[in-house]
């Protein structure tokens, strides 16, 4: 169980710090995910992409909450672990989407895209299966 708990706390610190640059640095993480410049020329297209950021992070930092709360007791809080799937599931799928539509390059996201699966692959094995539970009480 400690396994499921470590992961669950390491990937909502990781998306709690991820929401707060994108919160705080929306310029930073516009040029870190591969894009040239950050788009200064328009400024409504600037407090638009801001304003994005801005929003994606706060999703960001209320899901990492959530995945460190769900940590705590996680056979009690299975819907935090199965919301964590869903999430982790998600967001590779959109990072896999966005490489295919030549949104971002591989080389920029690679990273990203490994610690999601990488955590999505920890998740399912660590998940309390029905047949595992009577290990976990």
């Amino acid at each position: 169980m400690w396994n499921l708990r470590l992961s669950m706390i390491l990937y909502g610190a990781i998306q709690m710090a991820e929401g707060i640059v994108m919160w705080v640095m929306p310029d930073r993480i516009y040029g870190y995910i591969g894009f040239e410049d950050f788009p200064t020329q328009m400024p409504v297209a600037t407090n638009f992409v801001s304003y994005i950021l801005a929003i994606t992070g706060a999703a960001l930092i209320a899901g990492g909450f959530l995945f460190i709360l769900g940590s705590f007791n996680p056979v009690k809080n299975i819907n935090a672990i199965r919301f964590a799937i869903l999430w982790t599931a998600l967001a590779l799928a959109g990072q896999i989407y966005s490489i295919m539509k030549e949104y971002v390059t591989f080389g920029a996201i690679w990273w990203n895209l490994l610690v999601t699966a990488l955590f999505l692959i920890g998740f399912l094995l660590f998940f309390p299966w029905p047949w595992r539970r009577e290990s976990y009480k």
